[in-house]
C-alpha cells in the first residue's frame, strides 16, 4: 500500500477516487506541529526550534503515524508551495519509520485526473532548502512576535498578539494614514476652449511643453490668460493621427485576484481565499501558487480561434504566471453566487491574456492662438479624439468607453470659440487603503498572498483597525500601538526590514544561504531588542510530547 499525504479531506476524497486500489490517501489538515504556545521554543544559542503537536491534532497524528508505518512508500501531495513542503516534512519528522521508507514529493497543480496522474509521474524528492526557509520564517516570526508582543503588552496594554507581518502591516497603514493627514490640497486652473466647426462642437486643452494640460497657479494668472484668449484669433496649425495599442492584461494571480474581486465584486480577501480553495478542490482552477500548465494555454488559443477567429488568437502568447481554469470549455454561467462570479473573472482574464492588443486610433489637431496668423502667443492648444480600431482582448473584457468625435480640420482653418472655460482642479488625496490594497502592499514586500491576508485580518481581530465604507481606519488603540512600534522597534518592524528578511529567506529556499548563517546575522542585529521574555499568556497544555527538530539529513 502506498500512502499519499494531502492537506484537506476534500483533496483526499478526490485522489482516492482517481488513484484507486493500492493507494491510501490521508489528510493532515495543515501543519501538525508548531512551536509551543507556552514558551519561546527556540534555543537562541544555536537556533534549534522545538516543535510540539498542534493542540487538537493528537488523534490525527497517531492515525498518520500508523499509516506511515504500514505503507511501502510515502507520497507528499501537500500544496505546491514552500509551506506545502514544510507541512509534509513536519508529518514525516514525527515518524521514526519515515526515514526507512521511499519518499516522493508530488506537486498537484490542479485536481483533474490527467493532471494528478502527470504529477505522480513527475514525483521528486522533498526539497529541504524550502523546508529550511519555512522554518527560518517561522523562527523569525516567533522571535519577533514573542518579545515585541510582550513589550507592547506592558507599554500599551495589548490584548491580542500580532504576528510579525501584522506589525509590518500596521506600520504601513499608520504611515499611509499620516501621509493622508499631512496632505495639503493644491488648486490649479486648467483652461480649455470649445469650438464649432462644420456644425460639430469640440474642445481643445491649452497644454504645456510636454503636451499636458497647462496648470495655472492662481486665479490672477487664469484671469490674465482668459483676457488674452478673448482677444486672440485661433487657427489649425496641423493635424495627425496615430495608433495606440493596449496590451492584453495578464492572467490573474492570487494578489491581483484579491484586489480585483474586492473592487469589482465587493468580496473580502478572506472570502476570496475561501472561494479559491473551493474552486481548486472542485477541480475548476489551477493552484494559485502554480504557473498555468502549457495545455491550458493551448486550450485557450484553440477556444479563441473557434469562437472569435484566427485574428483573435496570438500563436506565441505565453502566460508565465496566474490562475488558470482547468477546463477552458467550462464556460462561466451567469449564476447568482460569489463562486460563479469569481470563476468568471478568472476565466475571462485567462482567455484575454492570450488575445491580441486592443487598438485605438487617436486623432489630433494642433491649434495656435495669437493676434494674427503668424503672430502667435506662446500658447498651444491640443484637440484629440479616440476611436476604437480593433477590440482585441476587449472582445472578452469589454470597456464602457465610447468613441470621441473630432470634426474634419485642415491646416490653416480659422476657428471660432464658443466658450472659454477655466476649471479649478484640486489635487486629490492618495487613495485610502482597503484590505485588498494593504494585502497588495505586503505582497510587494515579498509576503505570499495568503499570509498577507491573515496578517491584515489579524489587525481587525486585535482591534487595531475598523472599516469605514470598505476603507481601513486605525482605531485609537491601533494608532497608539503603531506609534509604540515605531518608537521602540522602528528598524525591526519597518517595511524595508521585512523586505530584506524575505530576500534572505528566498536565498535559503534556493540553497544560496544557510538557515543558521541568516539567523545568526539577524540575531546579532536585533538581539538587544529581542531578549527572550517569560510566557505572556496562560499555560497551554500540549496534548503530545514536544518533539525536538531533527536535522535535515535524518529525514
Amino acid at each position: 500500500m502506498k500512502l499519499v499525504i494531502v492537506e484537506t479531506p476534500a483533496q483526499a476524497k478526490t485522489l482516492t477516487d482517481i488513484l484507486g486500489e493500492g493507494w491510501r490517501v490521508e489528510p493532515c489538515c495543515g501543519f501538525v506541529r508548531d512551536l509551543p504556545a507556552d514558551k519561546l521554543g527556540i534555543d537562541v544559542d544555536d537556533f534549534r526550534p522545538t516543535f510540539a503537536v498542534v493542540p487538537g491534532k493528537g488523534n490525527l497524528v497517531r492515525r498518520l503515524m500508523k499509516a506511515v508505518r504500514e505503507c511501502e512508500a510515502v507520497y507528499a501531495a501537500t500544496p505546491p508551495s514552500r509551506a506545502g513542503e514544510a507541512i509534509a516534512w513536519q508529518v514525516l519528522a514525527l515518524s521514526p519509520d519515515a526515514k526507512d521508507k521511499p519518499l516522493y514529493r508530488v506537486m498537484l497543480h490542479a485536481l483533474m485526473p490527467d493532471a494528478i496522474r502527470a504529477a505522480f509521474a513527475a514525483a521528486r524528492p522533498l526539497d529541504m532548502n524550502q523546508v529550511e526557509a519555512e522554518i527560518t520564517q517561522r523562527t523569525v516570526n516567533r522571535l519577533v512576535g514573542w518579545s515585541v508582543n510582550a513589550a507592547a503588552r506592558k507599554a500599551v496594554g495589548i490584548k491580542t498578539a500580532l504576528t510579525y507581518h501584522g506589525m509590518v502591516a500596521l506600520r504601513l497603514l499608520a504611515a499611509h494614514q499620516a501621509q493622508l493627514a499631512a496632505h495639503i490640497p493644491k488648486t490649479r486652473w486648467h483652461a480649455s476652449v470649445t469650438f464649432e466647426q462644420g456644425g460639430a462642437l469640440f474642445t481643445a486643452q491649452i497644454v504645456n511643453t510636454k503636451c499636458a494640460p497647462l496648470a495655472l497657479r492662481n486665479e490672477a494668472q487664469a484671469a490674465q490668460l482668459k483676457m488674452l484668449l478673448k482677444q486672440g484669433m485661433f487657427w489649425v496649425d496641423g493635424t495627425g493621427q496615430a495608433m495606440k495599442a493596449h496590451p492584453a492584461p495578464d492572467a490573474l494571480t492570487l494578489p491581483t485576484l484579491i484586489e480585483t474581486a474586492e473592487r469589482d465584486l465587493a468580496l473580502s480577501p478572506e472570502r476570496v481565499l475561501t472561494l479559491v480553495e473551493t474552486l481548486y478542490e472542485a477541480g475548476w482552477i489551477s493552484h494559485s501558487d502554480s504557473a498555468p500548465p502549457l495545455e491550458a494555454g493551448e486550450a485557450a488559443r484553440a477556444y479563441i480561434r473557434r469562437e472569435y477567429g484566427t485574428d483573435y488568437a496570438v500563436p506565441d502568447a505565453v502566460v508565465s504566471s496566474g490562475i488558470a481554469p482547468t477546463n477552458i470549455s467550462r464556460i462561466p454561467e451567469n449564476l447568482p453566487s460569489d463562486g460563479a462570479a469569481l470563476y468568471t473573472m478568472i476565466w475571462k482574464h485567462f482567455i484575454a491574456a492570450h488575445m491580441p492588443p486592443a487598438k485605438d486610433r487617436i486623432l489630433g489637431a494642433r491649434i495656435l492662438v495669437g493676434t494674427a496668423e503668424g503672430k502667435t502667443y506662446p500658447l498651444e492648444l491640443r484637440a484629440t479624439a479616440k476611436l476604437f480600431y480593433a477590440d482585441g482582448w476587449r472582445r472578452i473584457l469589454p470597456t464602457t468607453a465610447r468613441d470621441e468625435v473630432l470634426p474634419i480640420l485642415r491646416q490653416g482653418d480659422e476657428l471660432h470659440p464658443t466658450q472659454i472655460a477655466f476649471d479649478a482642479v484640486t489635487s486629490e488625496l492618495p487613495a485610502r487603503f482597503t484590505e485588498g490594497m494593504l494585502v497588495n502592499e505586503l505582497v510587494n514586500l515579498g509576503l505570499d498572498a495568503s499570509s498577507a491576508v491573515w496578517a491584515v485580518g489579524g489587525l481587525q481581530t486585535a482591534g487595531c483597525v475598523t472599516a469605514d465604507d470598505s476603507f481601513l481606519v486605525l482605531t485609537e488603540y491601533g494608532s497608539a500601538l503603531a506609534a509604540y512600534l515605531k518608537a521602540s522597534f522602528d528598524d525591526l518592524t519597518s517595511p524595508t526590514c521585512a523586505a530584506d528578511l524575505h530576500a534572505d529567506i528566498t536565498r535559503i529556499a534556493s540553497g544560496e544561504e544557510s538557515r543558521l548563517d541568516m539567523l545568526r546575522t539577524f540575531w546579532t542585529r536585533f538581539e538587544r531588542a529581542l531578549r527572550p521574555t517569560p510566557a505572556p499568556s496562560s499555560h497551554t497544555v500540549d496534548e503530545h510530547k514536544p518533539v525536538v527538530l531533527r536535522p535535515a539529513e535524518e529525514v
